[in-house]
C-alpha cells in the first residue's frame, strides 16, 4: 500500500517563506552632510551616505551607527527601534522572531560631521547681502575640469542652474548669447568676466552666476560667485573641494535664509 505524497507542496512552502520573510524587517535610510561618508553598523560596513540598512532586530534594540569620512570628526549614534504594530509580521513571523512585529526604526538618520580643524572647511560660504534672492539671474561656467565626471561646460551651467531655481529665476542663457552677439564674442568665448557682467544687465539681470571646477592636486575645487551686474559687487559666494552639488547649494541656501 502506497501513501500518495504532494512533492510541490515543500517547494510551496518555501516559496511562501521567502516572500514573507521581508515582512519581519524594517529599514532607516542613513544620510549625511558632507555625503560620501563611510557608515558601519554594529561595527560592520554597509556603504557610503546615503544608504539604507535593513534588520529583523526587536523591539528596544539599538542601532550602533558609526560615520567615517577623511577630513572629519567620527560620528557616533545609538538608534532605538520603537514600538509599532506591523500585521504582516505579526501574522507570519512571529514564529521566527516573536518581538520582530513590535519595533520599528525612525524612517531616516541624518549626520552632519564637523572638520577635523576648525581653520580647515571643505564648503566655504561667504554672504555679504540677501537682497539678490528671487531676482534675475545667469549662471555662466567659466570652466569645468573635474578630476571626475563630466567636463562639459553647459552640463555644468544646467546643473547649476535648475538647483538655484529654488531660490532665484534663472534666464535662459540664449539671452545672454544674443546679447553677447551683439558684442561680438561668441558664446564659447564668453571668458572675459566684466563683459559678462555687462552682457547680463543688458539682458535684464540682476547678477550673474559664475562658476567653475577644476582639479588641483586630485582635489576638484568648486567656486560660485554671485556678481551684481549694477555695481560689480559680490552678493555671496561658495568655495568647495570635493563637494557634489546638493550639498553646496544645500549649505548655501542655509547660509541665505539664516
Amino acid at each position: 500500500m502506497t501513501i500518495p505524497t504532494n512533492r510541490k507542496q515543500p517547494l510551496v512552502c518555501l516559496l511562501v517563506f521567502l516572500i514573507l520573510l521581508p515582512s519581519c524587517s524594517t529599514s532607516i535610510l542613513i544620510t549625511s552632510y558632507p555625503s560620501g561618508a563611510n557608515v558601519f553598523a554594529n561595527g560592520e560596513y554597509i556603504g557610503e551616505t546615503p544608504v539604507r540598512h535593513w534588520d529583523a532586530e526587536p523591539s528596544g534594540s539599538l542601532l550602533d551607527v558609526r560615520i567615517e569620512k577623511d577630513g572629519f570628526e567620527d560620528l557616533t549614534a545609538n538608534i532605538e527601534k520603537t514600538g509599532r504594530v506591523n500585521f504582516m509580521a505579526l501574522m507570519f513571523c512571529w514564529l521566527l522572531f516573536p518581538l520582530a512585529w513590535l519595533g520599528k526604526y525612525p524612517s531616516s538618520f541624518y549626520g552632519r560631521l564637523s572638520p577635523v580643524s576648525e581653520g580647515y572647511s571643505p564648503l566655504r560660504v561667504e554672504v555679504q547681502t540677501r537682497e539678490s534672492l528671487g531676482s534675475n539671474i545667469f549662471v555662466v561656467a567659466l570652466e569645468n575640469t573635474p578630476c571626475h565626471g563630466s567636463s562639459n561646460t553647459t552640463v555644468l551651467e544646467a546643473a547649476l542652474g535648475i538647483r538655484l531655481m529654488e531660490k532665484f529665476r534663472v534666464l535662459e542663457r540664449q539671452a545672454l548669447h544674443v546679447v553677447s552677439s551683439e558684442q561680438q564674442r561668441s558664446l564659447t568665448g564668453l571668458h572675459d568676466e566684466s563683459s559678462i557682467v555687462d552682457a547680463g544687465k543688458l539682458a535684464g539681470a540682476k547678477g550673474v552666476v559664475l562658476v567653475s571646477q577644476l582639479c588641483d592636486q586630485k582635489s576638484t575645487i568648486t567656486s560660485l560667485r554671485f556678481v551684481d551686474c549694477e555695481s560689480g559687487a559680490l552678493h555671496w559666494a561658495v568655495l568647495a573641494e570635493n563637494q557634489n552639488m546638493d550639498d553646496i547649494i544645500r549649505e548655501l541656501f542655509h547660509h541665505l535664509s539664516s
